[in-house]
C-alpha cells in the first residue's frame, strides 16, 4: 500500500509583543533624555562660581563637581542604554521585515497541503494509474520539505526575537544601580566622545570622507555622538540617513522638553518662543505619518533629515524624507517657496506624500521622496503695519538673494545624500516649485549633482536656457492660468524680476502637462498651488522613476499651438470669466495698471493671497 505524507497544518507563529515603532520611540526618548543629562553634566563641569572667594567659593565648586560627577555616572549608563535599544530597534526591524516573508510562505504550504488532501481522499477506493499516484508522491515529498523548511525558518525567528528582547533586558538591568553606573563610567572601554567629536568636526564639510570614517566607528561610538551633539550629526550631509534621523529626533523631543518647561515658568524669550512653535509644527507633521512603514526597510516610513528650529530668521529649517534616500533607486527632493516656514510643514509633507506614493505606484524601483526647507524663503506679512521686519522679509521675494544663498545649501544637502547613498549611485530628482524653483535654478547653475530638475510654477531662472543652466535634463511645469508662472521674462513678455521663463520655447526645457486650472480669478492662485495632483502629479512620478517616456507634454509658450495669455492678459480675462466684481474689489485694477513692475505686482498679488486666501505659499 502506497502511503502519502502530508505535513499537517503550520499553526501561525508568535505575534510580536516588541515591535519596531515602540523600539523606536523608546529608543528616542532615551537619547532624548541623555542628551537632556550630557547639557546639564556639560554645564556642571565649566560652571563657577563669580567673585566667590575662599570657604565659600571652595564649597561650591565641590558641590558642583560631585554634580559633574554624578551625572557622568548617569550619562555613562544611559550611553549603555542607547546603544542596547538602538541595537535591539535594529534586531527587531529586520524581524519585523522577515515575519510576513515567512508566513507567506506558511500560508501557501498549508493551502498546497489542504489542495493535495483532497485530491488524494478523492482517491481513496479508486483505480488510480501508476503515473498519477507517482505525482501525488512526488508532490507530498516537496510539501513536506517546504513544511519542515517553513517550520525551520519560524523556530529560529522566534529564538533571534526571544534573544533580542533577553539581550536587551540584561542592558538595561546590567546599569539600573548606581554602583553599576559608576562602574560605566570608570569602565576603560568608555567612548572617547570628545575625540570623536573633535574628529568629526574636521571632517564634517567633507561629507564622502565623512561617510567612510563613520562607517568604521562602532555602535556604540555613533551612539555616544548622536547623544552628545544631536544636532551637529542631525544636519550634517554624510552620515546615513538613519542616524541623522535618530540624532534630529532627539534633538527635537529634547527641545520639546526643555523649550516646553521654560514656557511653564514664563522663562521663554523671543526666540526661543519661535523654536519652539517650529518644533511642535515639525512635531505634528511626524506624528500624522508615524504609523506608517517603509516596506523595503521595516522602519517608520517619515525620516528627519534636518531639523534646525531656531535659524532663517525664526522660520526654522526641516527637511523630511518618505523612504531612505540611502537605499532608494529613485530620489526626489522637493523645493517649497514664498512664506514656507516651519509651519507650513504639515501641509507640504501631504504634498510630497502624493508624489511619493505616485513614484511608488511607478513599480519601477525603491523610492524615496525628501521635503526640503532648509533656507531662509521670503516669508513674513507684507500688509500688516505692525510688522516691519515682517514686510522686509517679504519683499526679499522680488530678488534673487535669498534664492542665491538657497541653492547654496541645496546643493550641500545634495552632496551629503549623494556621499550617504549605499550601493549604486541612486537617480536623483531635484523639484523647485515657485521662489523654490528659483532656487533650485541658482543650484543648477553652479553644477548641482542630480539627474533631473523639474521646475514647477517657476517666476524666473537665473540664465536663459536649460543647456546653460544643467547638465541634467530640465522639465518644466507651468499653467498658462498660473500668474506666478508668467512672471519670468520671455518672448510675450513677463516682468522678469527673478529671471527669465523656463516655459518659454527658446528656453528648452520639456514642458509637460499640467492642466491649465480655472480661469475665474478666485482660483489663479489655487492654480499655482496645484502642481501636486493630477497630470501635473503622474508626469512629475514619472520623471523622478527616470520613466520619460511616459511623460505627456505640453506646447512651450511661444510653440505653434502652445499660445497662452500674458500676465496683463489673463488679470483681464480671468476678471471677465468672474464677472469682474471680484478682481476689482480686491485691488485687479491697481494690479494691472502697475502690472509692470515685478517688485509691486509680486507684493501686492503676495499680500492679496495672504489676507484673503485658504493657499499657503505662493511661490
Amino acid at each position: 500500500m502506497t502511503v502519502i505524507t502530508i505535513p499537517a497544518p503550520i499553526p501561525a507563529f508568535r505575534r510580536m509583543e516588541s515591535k519596531p515603532g515602540r523600539a523606536q520611540t523608546f529608543a528616542t526618548n532615551v537619547r532624548a533624555v541623555t542628551v537632556g543629562v550630557k547639557d546639564v553634566q556639560g554645564w556642571a563641569s565649566g560652571v563657577s562660581a563669580p567673585d566667590w572667594q575662599g570657604d565659600t567659593g571652595d564649597a561650591h565648586d565641590h558641590a558642583t563637581t560631585r554634580f559633574a560627577i554624578r551625572l557622568d555616572s548617569a550619562e555613562a549608563a544611559l550611553d549603555r542604554v542607547v546603544t542596547a535599544a538602538d541595537r535591539f530597534e535594529d534586531r527587531l526591524t529586520v524581524l519585523n521585515v522577515l515575519r510576513p516573508r515567512i508566513d507567506k510562505r506558511r500560508v501557501a504550504v498549508n493551502r498546497d497541503g489542504e489542495t493535495l488532501r483532497i485530491e488524494v481522499e478523492a482517491t481513496t477506493g479508486q483505480d488510480i494509474d501508476a503515473v498519477a499516484l507517482a505525482d501525488l508522491e512526488r508532490r507530498g515529498e516537496a510539501l513536506l520539505e517546504r513544511a519542515t523548511a517553513v517550520n525551520d525558518d519560524i523556530t529560529d525567528w522566534v529564538t533571534r526575537y526571544l534573544d533580542a528582547e533577553a539581550d536587551f533586558i540584561a542592558a538595561l538591568a546590567g546599569v539600573d544601580t548606581v554602583a553599576e553606573g559608576e562602574r560605566a563610567a570608570d569602565d576603560p572601554g568608555r567612548v572617547d566622545v570628545d575625540a570623536l567629536t573633535d574628529r568629526f568636526n574636521r571632517l564634517k564639510r567633507d561629507p564622502e570622507s565623512l561617510a567612510d570614517w563613520w562607517a568604521g566607528l562602532t555602535r556604540a561610538q555613533r551612539q555616544a555622538l548622536v547623544t552628545e551633539d544631536p544636532r551637529l550629526v542631525g544636519n550634517t550631509g554624510g552620515i546615513p540617513v538613519v542616524d541623522r534621523d535618530d540624532a534630529n529626533r532627539a534633538a527635537l523631543h529634547s527641545d520639546l522638553d526643555y523649550l516646553g518647561e521654560r514656557e511653564d515658568d514664563g522663562q521663554l524669550s523671543g526666540a526661543e518662543k519661535r523654536a519652539l512653535e517650529n518644533a511642535e509644527h515639525i512635531r505634528t507633521g511626524l506624528e500624522k505619518f508615524k504609523d506608517k512603514l517603509d516596506l523595503q526597510t521595516g522602519r517608520e516610513l517619515a525620516h528627519v533629515l534636518v531639523y534646525q528650529p531656531g535659524i532663517h530668521s525664526g522660520d526654522g529649517a526641516v527637511a523630511i524624507s518618505f523612504g531612505n534616500p540611502d537605499l532608494a533607486d529613485h530620489v526626489s527632493v522637493n523645493v517649497p517657496g514664498l512664506t514656507s516656514d516651519a509651519s507650513s510643514t504639515e501641509g507640504n509633507l501631504d504634498k510630497t506624500l502624493d508624489l511619493h506614493n505616485a513614484a511608488v505606484g511607478e513599480n519601477s524601483g525603491s523610492v524615496a521622496s525628501v521635503y526640503w526647507l532648509d533656507y531662509d524663503a521670503p516669508s513674513g506679512n507684507p500688509i500688516n503695519p505692525f510688522d516691519p521686519l515682517g514686510q522686509l522679509d517679504f519683499g526679499g521675494v522680488a530678488f534673487t538673494d535669498k534664492a542665491d544663498d538657497g541653492g547654496e545649501r541645496f546643493s550641500d544637502f545634495i552632496d551629503g545624500l549623494r556621499a550617504s547613498d549605499q550601493g549604486e549611485q541612486a537617480h536623483v530628482t531635484a523639484i523647485g516649485h515657485s521662489y523654490g524653483s528659483t532656487a533650485v535654478g541658482h543650484a543648477l547653475e553652479d553644477g548641482l549633482d542630480v539627474d533631473d530638475a523639474i521646475l514647477i510654477g517657476s517666476p524666473g531662472q537665473p540664465v536663459s536656457s536649460a543647456d546653460a543652466l544643467t547638465d541634467a535634463d530640465v522639465w518644466v511645469g507651468s499653467k498658462d492660468y498660473d500668474p506666478v508662472s508668467l512672471l519670468g521674462s520671455g518672448d510675450r513678455g513677463g516682468l522678469g524680476a527673478l529671471g527669465h521663463d523656463p516655459a518659454d520655447d527658446d528656453f528648452g526645457g520639456v514642458r509637460f502637462e499640467t492642466g491649465d486650472g480655472s480661469l475665474r480669478v478666485e482660483d489663479l492662485l489655487g492654480n499655482h498651488t496645484s502642481y501636486f495632483e493630477g497630470d501635473s502629479l503622474d508626469n512629475m512620478a514619472h520623471i523622478v522613476t527616470d520613466n520619460d517616456a511616459e511623460v505627456t507634454q505640453q506646447p512651450h509658450r511661444g510653440d505653434p499651438g502652445g499660445g497662452y495669455l500674458t500676465l496683463d492678459e489673463l488679470v483681464v480675462a480671468s476678471t471677465a470669466a468672474s464677472g469682474g466684481e471680484f478682481v476689482w474689489d480686491h485691488g485687479g485694477e491697481w494690479a494691472y495698471e502697475t502690472g509692470k513692475d515685478g517688485v509691486e505686482v509680486v507684493g501686492e498679488v503676495g499680500g492679496w493671497l495672504l489676507e484673503h486666501s485658504r493657499f499657503g505659499g505662493i511661490l
